[in-house]
Parts: C-alpha cells; sequence; structure tokens
C-alpha cells in the first residue's frame, strides 16, 4: 500500500539542524509524535512525506526556504519551498505542497495512495482538498489534539480548521474523546493512543543520580512546581531539565542559585533518550486536567515507560489502568506534595523500583510498539479502503 503523508515532521536529523540554527525553536511533541507515526506506516508500507517545515518571520535570518529532498531509513521526505509572510501562506502554500505531491508520485511511481494529513496544520487542510480533487485518493485525517487546545493562534485560525477537519474519508486519533468532538460525520476511525519506538541512545553522559525533567517549560505543565519544589526539597539527588519554553531563565536563573539544578537546554532525541534511561526517576508533574485527561495520553509518559527507568507521575486515568501498580503516581500535584515525593526517593528501594520499571516498559511496548501499532493501523486503512470501494 502507498502512502503519502502530509505533515510539518521532518527526519530527525534534519529536525535537530533546525531546531540547531532556528532562532524561533519549532514544538519538538509535533516532530516526536509524527516520526513515530511515519515510521509505524513504513514497517508495512511504501511510505513518503511532505513536509511543511514550521516557518515564520524572524525564525532566520532568510525570509524562505528552499524546497529539498531527504531520508530517513527507506522513507523519503520532501520538503517544499516555504517563505514566511501572509501573503504567502494564504495564496501559494498549499499550491506548493500539492505540487510537491505531483512530483512525489511522479517520482514514486504511484499509480494509487492513500493521503494521510496532519489536520492541525491549515496550510496543510487547505492542500489536502487540492490533492484529493486532482487524485480521487483515500484520506485519512489524523486528530492529535482539539484546535480549541492550541496556544498562541486566534478564533479565527481555529474555526478554520474545525470547519474543514471534516473533510476525510478516515480518522487516526489519539482517543475517542477526541474522535467523537472532530469526527462529526462518524467516518471509521482507529485510536491509537501513543506510540513508543526502540530507542536509539547517546553513549553514557558524565551525570549520575539525578531525577529528570524533559518537555515544554510552561508552568501551566506543572514545571513551575517541579523546580520550586525541588529547590526547597532536602533531596541527595539532583534535577536535570531539558527543553525550552516561558520557564527557561526562570529555570536557568534558579539552577545558578541551586547546584542540584542543571538546566541543558532543548536536546537531540537521542540525548533525552539516554537522559531518561540513565535517570533514577523520570517524572511528570503535569496538572490533572479533567479535559486533557479524556483528550489524549501524554506521549513523554509513553516515552518515560519505554526508557525502563522508575517513573513519578500525576494521575492520568486511562494510563493508571493499565500501570496501577507499576508506576509511582502522585495523589496531588500541589508544590508541598511534589517537595514530600521528591524526597521520598531517597528511601525508596532501588530492587523493587527497577522491577517495576522493567515491566511497565514491557508492557508499554507490547501496547504501543511502532511495529504492533503498524500493523494495526495497516489493517485499518486497508479495511476501511477496501470497504469504501464497494
Amino acid at each position: 500500500m502507498n502512502i503519502i503523508v502530509l505533515t510539518s515532521s521532518m527526519t530527525n536529523e534534519d529536525f535537530n539542524d533546525f531546531a540547531g540554527r532556528a532562532k524561533i525553536k519549532p514544538n519538538p511533541s509535533n516532530q516526536n509524535f509524527y516520526n513515530k507515526l511515519i515510521k509505524a506506516f513504513g514497517v508495512f508500507n511504501s511510505v513518503s512525506v511532505v513536509s511543511l517545515r514550521p516557518f515564520v518571520k524572524g525564525m532566520f535570518d532568510e525570509d524562505y526556504l528552499d524546497s529539498r529532498t531527504s531520508s530517513e531509513g527507506t522513507i523519503k521526505y520532501y520538503y517544499p519551498y516555504v517563505k514566511a509572510g501572509r501573503n504567502f501562506k494564504a495564496f501559494k502554500q498549499a499550491e506548493e505542497i500539492a505540487e510537491t505531491v505531483d512530483h512525489v508520485v511522479l517520482e514514486q511511481g504511484y499509480d494509487s495512495f492513500i493521503l494521510v494529513v496532519d489536520t492541525l496544520r491549515f496550510a496543510l487542510l487547505k492542500a489536502a482538498k487540492l490533492i484529493i480533487k486532482k487524485y480521487n485518493c483515500f484520506s485519512v485525517g489524523v486528530i492529535t489534539d482539539n484546535p480549541a487546545n492550541l496556544s498562541g493562534v486566534n478564533p479565527a485560525y481555529i474555526s478554520q480548521i474545525k470547519k474543514n477537519v471534516t473533510d476525510f474519508d478516515a480518522y487516526i486519533a489519539l482517543s475517542e474523546t477526541l474522535n467523537r468532538v472532530l469526527n462529526i460525520k462518524k467516518q471509521p476511525a482507529y485510536i491509537v493512543e501513543g506510540l513508543v519506538e526502540d530507542a536509539v541512545t547517546s553513549p553514557r553522559l558524565p551525570i549520575n543520580d539525578y531525577i529528570f525533567f524533559g518537555g515544554a517549560l510552561y508552568e501551566r505543565f506543572g514545571v513551575r512546581h517541579l523546580v520550586d519544589a525541588f529547590h526547597k526539597s532536602s533531596s541527595s539527588l539532583k534535577l536535570v531539565i531539558a527543553g525550552t519554553g516561558e520557564l527557561k531563565k526562570y529555570i536557568s536563573d534558579l539552577a545558578d542559585k541551586d547546584r542540584r539544578i542543571l538546566y541543558l537546554g532543548l536536546l537531540d532525541k537521542e540525548t533525552i533518550y539516554t537522559l531518561e534511561q540513565q535517570a533514577v526517576m523520570n517524572i511528570n508533574p503535569r496538572p490533572y486536567d479533567w479535559k486533557m485527561d479524556r483528550e489524549s495520553v501524554p506521549s513523554k509518559l509513553l516515552e518515560y515507560f519505554a526508557s525502563g527507568a522508575p517513573t513519578m507521575s500525576t494521575k492520568h486515568t486511562r494510563l493508571m489502568e493499565l500501570f496501577t501498580n507499576t508506576v509511582i503516581w502522585l495523589d496531588n500535584d500541589s508544590e508541598a506534595y511534589i517537595e514530600r515525593a521528591i524526597e521520598s526517593i531517597d528511601t525508596m528501594d532501588t530492587s523493587d523500583l527497577k522491577k517495576k520499571a522493567a515491566s511497565t516498559r514491557t508492557k508499554v511496548y507490547e501496547l504501543y510498539g511502532v511495529r504492533t501499532q503498524g500493523e494495526l493501523m495497516t489493517h485499518f486503512l486497508t479495511s476501511v479502503k477496501d470497504a469504501s470501494t464497494k
């Protein structure tokens, strides 16, 4: 089966280079999920990727990026020409993406294909309409979040996404709640709560005896509670923080005052995986939110589980059902409670923690491994596409 994916995800090597050079950093969570999704498709199918690289004015010295191609394993990535500025985005961007798909079809020799589309990028939705009209291809929308949850976008943009997300033959969604909210025509849907891949790690790092957090550094995600709680604690461990966001300076300044805190900035995925695997404890401080709890499974938590190191986390209903006794679940997300929880790590039975972490790792790969989910999604796509032609 031939699949063309419209996304903003790049090869890992290209993303690392892109993020390293960019003055305004791209969102690694979108990159990581779609990179794993593409790998899952690629296990059993011929996959090509058309990637609309995130690009805004001031991101680079240049005001445009030329088109080019790249590869990761057997999967070829095509990057359309992209330019900063409203006029290009409003009138030319979708056409550039559609023309790139024309090139893919010609170069790969596809006589038919399934079009898989990231539904949170309006330019990709516009391009998808052009492509579907021209090729009459079976189309699949990927729903990774509710547009209403997006940060820094205006209501008109959210409205446009909601209006155009309804145009697909089938959907892949991160939760049944998201599927119900956005798949209003009740088209066939596959729920993939998350994906984990076999981690390629870096050599062992010269940091020992630490708690690790890696992710978006925002107060609403509980990160300030975490660093403040650690700073006030009497823990003998270090706290290693990786990522970027609004709390970057706050954490950096606190690290200057507290030598136990190490802030490493935005790191490549391989280094993140290494830090997770070598941690005494990976920690997720995100406050419980009933809406988010129903709409998504935190990908960062699944990544922690896959590391094989112990995990301490605030509550998530679905994951607590699956990993009841092998993860340390926190009863609340207050700063004082997290402080006590951090201090308790010093007295925990490390042998028992390692056994539970190993059990968690085995189970998360059984449920969410790229190969397992790739096989299930391929069966779903084959079935719904065949049914649509009968």
